[in-house]
Formats: C-alpha cells, sequence, structure tokens
C-alpha cells in the first residue's frame, strides 16, 4: 500500500473528518456569538479577529490530539500473555472508539475562556463599558473643497466663499450623504496636499473642487467630483450663468442633486422640497446674506459686528428672509462671550430674530440650533434648548455646531455617554474644527476620564494652537490628575494667549503645594482681570480648589447678579467638588433651574 493510500486510511480511521467538521462548525457557531458581543458591548473590533486566531491555533492541536490519543489506547506488544483466558473464543478489546467532539469541545473551551479573559480584562482596565458606542455611517462621505476665487480680487472673496457655503448647504439636506463641515474643509485653502491625503485627513471618500469667476453681470461656476480614493474623476460641469439669484441658487442645487445622483443617494420628496426652496428672491439680500455669513465664520468681536450690520441689511431688503433672521440670532447669542454687549442687552434681540425665523421657516436648522443656544445659556431653561436641538439634528443630521451644542448640554446635566457620542460625531462630522475636538475634552473632564481628556485637548490645540478655551481645559484636566507640573506651561501659556497676569496662577500653584502660600494666592485670585474660569468670577474655579469656600461662593454670586452665561457649567464642573455639598451652592444651582 503506498504511503499517500496509508494516509487516507487513518485518517478515516481515526474520525479526522469528523474533527474537522465539528470544529470548523463550531468555531463558525462560537464567532457569531463573539460578534454579537462585541457590538452589543461596543468592543474594540480587533476582538473578533482574536476569536478566529485562537480557533486557528486550536485546529491542529485538535488533529495532533486525534493520532496521540488514538496510539495511546493501541495494545502494548509487552502485555502479560495470561490476560486472555486459555482457549478463550473472545479477542481482546482493539483500541477504545476515539470521541472527537471531546477534543474539539476542550478546545472550544480553552479558546472562549481566553478570548473571555482578555475581553473582561479590557472591559476593566480598557474603560470599555464607560465607552459609548459609535454609529457606523455607511453613508457616501463628501467634502467641498473651499471653491477658487477665479477673480483674484478680494472684494469678490466673500461670494465665491458664499457659493461654497450654499453647496455645503444644499448637500447637508440630503440624508443620505455624511457632508464634511465647513470648518474643516477652509483649511485647505491653497493646501499643498494632494486629494489622496485631503481625502484620508477628512476621512472623505469623495470631494467636490472648483472655482467661482464673477465678471459684471454674469457668473462661471466650474466643479469636478473626485473619488479621492481612487484618484479618480466622476463628474465635472461648468455654468454660465446670467447673475440672478434664480441662477444662483439654481446653480447650487444642481450641483447637489448632481452629487447625489453620481454616488447613488435617493433624496425623499421633503428633501426635493428642501433643495427646491428659495430662501430669498432678492439678489442684493443675498449677497448681504453671504457676507454676514462670511464675517460670521471669523469669530471676532469685530468681525461679528459687521456680520450684524449685513444681516440687518439684508432683512430690511427682504423681511421674509429666514435664514438672515437665523444668522442674526446666532450672532446675537455669541456676542456676550466675546466682549459684546451683556445677556440683558443680547437676548431680547437674539429671541426675536430666532421667532422670527422659525416663524418664516419652521424646518429651518440653523434657527433651531440657535433657538436651543438662546434657551441653554442666556434663558436657563434646558428642556426647551435640548428639543430645539434634537429638532435642528433632526433636519440636518449632519449639521456639526447642532451637535456639538447638544453635547455641551448633555455634559451639564450629567449624561455624559450620550454627550460624547454626539462631541465624537461632530468631530466625524468636522474633524479639523476646532470646537468640537475641545468639547470632546471637556466631556472626558467632567467624566474623570482625563487622560482621553489631554488627548482631545491637544488634538484641538494641533488646530488652532492658542485657542483658550481648549488651554484652560488642557490644564484642568492636569490639575484634576495631581500633575501640578504639567498644568504650570499650561496656565502660563494660557495668561499668555488671554493678557492676564501669569503670577496669580504662579501663586495659586504654590498653595497647593505649600498652605503657607494659600493667603498670598486667595489675594492674587480674587482681581477682577482674570478670566480663566470662563466666568465673570475669573479666579473661583482655583478657590474652590485651595478650598475657600466663602471666598468662591462670593465671586460666583458676582456672576449670577451678571447673569454670566457660562454659570450653568457650574453642574457637575469637577473643579468645584468641594462645593457640591453646601446647601449655598447647592442653591445656586436650583436658581439655574437645576433639579434637586
Amino acid at each position: 500500500m503506498s504511503r499517500l493510500k496509508r494516509l487516507i486510511v487513518e485518517i478515516h480511521r481515526r474520525s479526522l473528518w469528523q474533527v474537522l467538521l465539528i470544529y470548523v462548525g463550531g468555531a463558525w457557531v462560537c464567532y457569531e456569538i463573539i460578534d454579537t458581543i462585541t457590538d452589543r458591548l461596543a468592543l474594540p473590533e480587533w476582538l473578533p479577529a482574536l476569536a478566529i486566531i485562537l480557533f486557528l491555533v486550536g485546529l491542529p492541536v485538535v488533529v495532533a490530539t486525534a493520532f496521540i490519543r488514538e496510539e495511546a489506547l493501541l495494545p502494548s506488544a509487552t502485555a502479560p500473555a495470561d490476560d486472555k483466558a486459555p482457549g478463550s473464543h473472545l479477542e481482546a478489546p482493539g483500541p477504545r472508539p476515539y470521541m472527537t467532539w471531546r477534543n474539539s469541545g476542550l478546545i472550544f473551551v480553552f479558546a472562549l475562556a481566553l478570548w473571555g479573559l482578555v475581553a473582561t480584562g479590557w472591559l476593566v482596565f480598557g474603560g470599555g463599558m464607560d465607552e459609548a458606542p459609535t454609529v457606523s455611517d455607511e453613508r457616501p462621505s463628501v467634502a467641498v473643497l473651499p471653491l477658487e476665487n477665479r477673480s483674484g480680487l478680494q472684494e469678490d472673496e466673500y461670494f465665491t466663499d458664499g457659493i461654497h457655503d450654499e453647496i455645503l448647504t444644499q448637500l447637508s439636506k440630503i440624508g443620505a450623504l455624511s457632508v464634511r463641515g465647513r470648518t474643516s474643509v477652509m483649511r485647505y485653502r491653497e493646501s499643498p496636499m494632494n486629494l489622496r491625503e485631503i481625502g484620508e485627513e477628512l476621512n472623505a471618500r469623495y470631494l467636490l473642487e472648483g472655482g467661482v469667476l464673477r465678471a459684471g453681470e454674469t457668473v462661471r461656476v466650474n466643479v469636478q467630483l473626485i473619488d479621492a480614493q481612487r484618484d479618480e474623476h466622476l463628474w465635472a460641469e461648468t455654468y454660465d450663468r446670467r447673475l440672478s439669484i434664480e441662477n444662483l441658487l439654481a446653480i447650487q442645487t444642481e450641483v447637489a442633486r448632481r452629487i447625489a445622483g453620481e454616488l447613488q443617494a435617493t433624496l425623499t420628496p421633503d428633501e426635493e422640497g428642501r433643495l427646491a426652496a428659495m430662501p430669498t428672491a432678492n439678489l442684493e439680500a443675498y449677497d448681504h446674506y453671504l457676507r454676514g455669513r462670511y464675517f460670521w465664520g471669523l469669530r471676532s468681536l469685530a468681525a461679528l459686528d459687521s456680520a450684524i450690520e449685513y444681516y440687518n441689511r439684508a432683512v430690511l431688503l427682504d423681511p421674509d428672509f429666514a435664514r438672515a433672521y437665523a444668522g442674526l440670532a446666532q450672532t446675537y447669542a455669541l456676542l456676550p462671550e466675546y466682549g459684546g454687549p451683556s445677556i440683558l442687552e443680547a437676548l431680547p434681540v437674539a429671541r426675536a430674530a430666532t421667532d422670527r425665523a422659525l416663524a418664516l421657516d419652521p424646518d429651518l436648522a440653523e434657527a433651531h440650533a440657535a433657538s436651543g443656544y438662546i434657551k441653554a445659556w442666556l434663558e436657563w431653561d434646558r428642556d426647551g434648548a435640548e428639543r430645539d436641538y434634537l429638532k435642528a439634528i433632526e433636519l440636518d443630521p449632519d449639521y456639526a455646531t447642532a451637535r456639538q451644542w447638544h453635547a455641551e448640554l448633555l455634559t451639564i446635566t450629567g449624561r455624559w455617554d450620550e454627550a460624547q457620542a454626539q462631541a465624537q460625531r461632530a468631530v466625524e462630522l468636522d474633524p479639523l474644527s476646532v470646537a468640537p475636538n475641545f468639547v470632546l475634552g471637556v466631556v472626558y473632564t467632567y467624566s474623570r476620564r482625563l487622560d482621553e481628556a489631554i488627548a482631545a485637548a491637544e488634538r484641538a490645540l494641533e488646530i488652532v494652537p492658542d485657542q483658550e478655551l481648549a488651554i484652560k481645559w488642557l490644564a484642568f484636566a492636569h490639575l484634576l490628575k495631581g500633575d501640578y507640573a504639567a498644568a504650570g506651561p499650561q496656565l502660563d501659556r494660557f495668561a499668555q494667549v488671554t493678557g492676564t497676569d501669569p503670577e496669580a496662577y504662579r501663586a495659586y500653584l504654590a498653595a497647593l503645594s505649600d498652605p503657607r502660600e494659600i493667603p498670598a494666592a486667595v489675594r492674587a485670585l480674587q482681581s477682577p482681570d482674570l478670566v480663566f474660569a470662563g466666568l465673570t468670577a475669573g479666579g473661583s474655579a482655583f478657590l474652590a480648589q485651595l478650598g475657600q469656600v466663602d471666598e468662591t461662593l462670593g465671586l460666583l454670586e458676582q456672576a449670577y447678579e451678571a447673569r454670566d452665561p457660562r454659570l450653568p457649567w457650574l453642574n457637575g464642573h469637577p473643579m468645584f467638588e468641594s462645593l457640591w455639598s453646601d446647601p449655598r451652592f447647592q442653591d445656586l444651582l436650583r436658581r439655574l433651574n437645576f433639579p434637586d
């Protein structure tokens, strides 16, 4: 008998086909169970792959043990001759049949036990159950890169950016597409990176690029859609039109529809209606609105004042221009945070503009988001704010700002897992925008996940190195960890970007290490020039850390009298933990409309 035939005979005799069938079938069932557990518990994606590796390692062990055990059961050549009775017609018993499922079962038990040990270790030590599950977004991802101002004239810059912004707005109305935010894509104006690199950095497969040329009474818009992953042009078009509001809006709508068609994204009847709707019939009003949007995006007090001026011109020319009213509402809501008029002055105007926008267009996501922001921070109506944010997200699921603002609201109401999920989604939609990144760091800080808070704040500062809020929360995270050596440079950095005297922060750090330095630190921290805590009472967070309860509460009462818009951040703020049980602090939270 040839060796091959003997091998086949041995395989049949030792039931190895059954071993393989049992093992492969059992491994498949176990993998399906493990995959389900991984999804339900939001475990890392590599854990199912680990199970496959364990089962593959176990397979040769099962086969080898079948041969080894079979040989061990054969009768020994040196067995005593009297094992059988003389003359007996019965033969000596042969080898006991080998139960192959036992070997397979033992390997399954061992592999599953090892996998379970690794998964449990990750849950306990890797923060698995604290990790909010992220929703898989399988929609085609699109980024509209900044359009080139082909006229070369500075006065046309706002117009080109406005066309770009409007194409983004139209695309974001299509729920079957995942559209990257404006802040992230604007960083690629005149970028030396190639399209594949930009797509990878934005996590966007499809890129739209092009330019705008305005010349007298005509406008030319040329665009092309590119598959960045394959470096393949999918579609290109040039629009030469007479400059009119109807033609401008028709171009933007046509571009959105063509992109949806190329990516096989189906539009619902509601989306078709929103795409076709004209925000205004007045070209001059639309031009002022585009200028307002341009200045609003610059985020400085002077720029916000200019935005208000242009939005007001737009609504004077067209009193039914809902989006211009929404722009006014968002701008007035931000003014108190940028050193503008007080809340008491800004609130009535912001509320009136929001109400007018919603009356004109109840389905305008920007208006609902503005209403939510006003309710959350200016009116302290958090239930109403959440309804507005959810409505804005329902109308525009890719509206990163609405998700970021909702994450902030969820943070101060203690719903940290939900806040993390919303902040992460905002980062995915606008990955190179500084605000969603540092807000994610804020969420981690409140939930005491300080290493992750530090990482998120550092990512934000890679985007904008002197962003004062990101520096503030980075310092907070280091302080809460007790790493004063790491906090010190961040406090100096904050003092530099805000123009604050760093000596107050240095006195505070000295007092943390030496109680004898507390009186000097308290005097320095009560300076009216401090802005660090994000409150009117600038030094209150540090005073709380030093155990100065009366002084801290005194500063917070001053902030309350001024209706400081950041006061709601006190609820659950980890820097104020020493005050949480104080009846006076609880009374302040009740006046801020937080439940007992």
